[in-house]
């Protein structure tokens, strides 16, 4: 049983927000996902890391969370920054039931078994204190989303069965390109997590690797234009050194 990640689907299935003004490779994302979406099987799990849906209220995402869900296999979803329509994990969990959508569970200060070989946690993320529009006001959002990191690794770490591998789902980048600590990657080091996956950088061509690495441990990025819309199997490559 595979673990394979992607980020940034931007799924617009309830609102009207048309991708490609951002570029050619956006003309019909939806069905390149869809297409491309067909090497999971069904009993694998995707993890999305963030920015779904350009929804704004939980009523406009659902077309798009019912969209996810009869995609194969299971679908571990975290928010992103664009992720405005996420609620409380109740409210999501209610949705779910109430529309049978049985393939879509949530990571929000928890972790959660992938397959035999991997255990799943993660954050969103924000914005690093060396990024020149790191203010004032992110300081608190960055810590905050430290400690949710830290719940969710501990969480998982309960759960762990022994040789289960531990992978980072983050949004936002968790180091910046000096490679400089962070909260994050401390965390990660302090926990060994085998891998980080995250989004939220577009415009780097497919061609191109973009790994980084946090000490040792390596972090790919996932976006899903980067992946050319085809989820990236986890345990594939190894980091560039």
């Amino acid at each position: 049983m595979a673990v394979y990640a992607i980020a940034d689907l931007h799924l617009g299935l309830g609102v009207s927000k048309p991708m490609n003004i951002f570029g050619e490779q956006w003309n019909r994302h939806t069905d390149q996902i869809k297409q491309n979406w067909t090497q999971i099987r069904s009993d694998e799990t995707v993890v999305i890391a963030g920015d779904i849906s350009w929804a704004m209220t939980l009523q406009e995402a659902l077309p798009d969370l019912i969209f996810l869900d009869q995609l194969p296999g299971r679908k571990v979803l975290l928010k992103g920054n664009h992720d405005y329509w996420w609620t409380s994990l109740k409210k999501l969990k209610q949705v779910c039931e109430e529309h049978q959508l049985q393939s879509l569970q949530f990571l929000r200060n928890n972790g959660c078994p992938g397959s035999d070989d991997w255990m799943i946690c993660g954050t969103r993320g924000w914005i690093l204190p060396d990024d020149p529009a790191f203010q004032q006001a992110d300081e608190k959002i960055y810590k905050r989303e430290a400690n949710r990191l830290q719940l969710s690794l501990e969480s998982a770490q309960e759960q762990r069965k022994p040789g289960q591998k531990l992978l980072v789902a983050m949004h936002y980048p968790p180091i910046n390109a000096q490679n400089k600590e962070t909260l994050f990657t401390r965390l990660m080091q302090q926990f060994e997590v085998d891998c980080c996956v995250y989004g939220h950088i577009h415009g780097v061509p497919p061609e191109t690797e973009k790994q980084t690495a946090a000490g040792l441990i390596p972090c790919v990025l996932v976006a899903a234009d980067h992946l050319c819309f085809s989820p990236w199997p986890v345990a594939s490559r190894q980091v560039s050194q």
